[in-house]
């Protein structure tokens, strides 16, 4: 059961709404509450109501829904300084911004494109409001997330055009916007934008720029598109400096699948570039960003769709000899450890995989995961099913956390036993105390160094 409750300041609570299912977001103006509800077997970005209530007096009145429902998720309920309810809806199947005027819903600014990331966490906010009616917004495709200014006549201007990836905490003071923001050879840091800049409003690092802690600039990756299985597949090429040869190359999938592959500095990839592989971030089918259909995509099909398309890349790169066959390798984390482990299983195009705080079995990942994310796992779960050590085809290199609550530590080294005993070059490394993201730093230079010599070992043992 799920309440919301207000705090008087003397510090009495009282019920303002229960729910069997969960609630979220709750926006208090004038008298009148906005909250988002969903069922139990929901999960936010697939179906959400947007609620009101009034809670005037000391008796709760009745609710009403206002937008939402079965295949609408509406979220980001926001009250605006004109004294209009705002919020996001996917209701067209792209997260767009509307409001709710004398009781109707209208949009503000209709766009193709997604406007905010799938709800994983509360106090998301992709817009805010300026003081002289200026709305801005973040606009995503996948990759970049650019930050869009709708005027109060409704003309449109980019803003921080010198961003490439924002996150979701957009925040507005008077005329001055500030979000935590990153580019393409630039970690993700706090910027400005003086949205009274007309004519090129650039987005300001708040204080000291952030240094390199390695000796060379980071090139910039190159977004590619090809045709895949199911569609366009689309990624982030990286490739090492000053090497045109083809070399070792690899295939990361990101921990989603309601993920998507950010346009900025990331100090994982960095690492291997560094070392002289091509790295491949893949977008693949039913990431976020890219409207609601693409990010359903991978429902009743994961550990297939998304294996097709990580696979579809590497053998894109190594027809155009931007790799060296028999030097091709797929990594993941999380739900996209258990992509890496499916790529395993089948022949080719990889020749080894690295498998990060892995799911392998979904069915019984989908039961012990609380309550919030389990419908999410059901409605992944395909015929794919659990990684069987008989079925992988290659070798695997699995790393773990100890102390990791989302994955489970001790049914990856049993995988990993298993492996091990039926041969080959697999090999596992599980990290004391560690948790699902290895977010201390020792845990993440040792998996990283661990991958890394996985890879060498693999290919040193390549004929000449």
């Amino acid at each position: 059961m799920d309440e919301i409750i207000s705090v008087s300041r003397a510090g009495h609570t009282r019920v303002l709404v229960r729910s069997r299912g969960f609630l979220g977001s709750p926006q208090l103006a004038a008298g009148t509450l906005a909250y988002v509800e969903w069922q139990r077997d929901q999960m936010p970005w697939d179906s959400t109501r947007l609620v009101l209530a009034d809670i005037r007096s000391d008796i709760v009145g009745p609710s009403r829904v206002v937008a939402g429902g079965l295949g609408e998720s509406a979220v980001q309920p926001s009250w605006g300084p004109d004294g209009l309810l705002y919020f996001i809806s996917d209701r067209t199947g792209w997260w767009n911004l509307y409001r709710l005027r004398d009781g109707v819903v209208e949009p503000v600014a209709p766009i193709d494109a997604d406007c905010a990331p799938a709800p994983w966490e509360g106090g998301y906010q992709s817009y805010g409001f300026a003081a002289d009616g200026t709305i801005v917004l973040t606009v995503m495709n996948g990759f970049t997330i650019e930050l869009l200014a709708v005027d109060a006549d409704g003309g449109r201007r980019q803003v921080g055009s010198n961003l490439t990836s924002v996150k979701p905490y957009v925040t507005v003071d008077g005329g001055l916007l500030a979000v935590v923001g990153s580019t393409a050879s630039s970690p993700p840091a706090i910027w400005s934008v003086d949205l009274a800049a007309r004519t090129d409003a650039q987005a300001f690092p708040v204080g000291k720029a952030s240094e390199f802690p390695v000796p060379w600039t980071p090139i910039p990756p190159s977004v590619e598109t090809i045709a895949g299985p199911g569609g366009p597949v689309r990624f982030l090429l990286h490739l090492p400096p000053g090497d045109t040869r083809p070399g070792p190359l690899l295939v990361r999938a990101h921990p989603g699948p309601t993920d998507d592959v950010p346009l900025r500095l990331d100090w994982v990839t960095q690492y291997f570039v560094s070392h002289g592989f091509t790295v491949a971030e893949v977008l693949y089918r039913g990431s976020t960003g890219q409207g609601r259909a693409f990010r359903q995509s991978l429902h009743a099909h994961w550990g297939t769709y998304d294996v097709d398309d990580c696979a579809a890349v590497a053998e894109h790169l190594l027809t155009l000899g931007q790799a060296t066959p028999g030097e091709v390798f797929i990594s993941g984390a999380s739900a996209g450890g258990y992509t890496a482990l499916q790529a395993a299983c089948r022949p080719g195009p990889f020749v080894a995989a690295t498998a990060i705080s892995a799911i392998i079995d979904p069915a019984l990942w989908e039961l012990s995961v609380p309550a919030f994310q389990r419908p999410h796992a059901a409605a992944l779960r395909g015929p794919a099913g659990a990684v069987k050590p008989e079925w992988v085809r290659c070798p695997v290199l699995v790393i773990h956390g100890s102390a990791d609550t989302i994955t489970s530590a001790e049914e990856a080294m049993h995988f990993a036993e298993e492996l091990a005993g039926r041969g080959g070059e697999h090999d596992s490394l599980l990290l004391e105390g560690g948790d699902h993201y290895l977010s201390a730093p020792l845990a993440r230079e040792q998996a990283l160094r661990a991958e890394l010599d996985f890879y060498r070992g693999i290919m040193s043992r390549l004929p000449a």
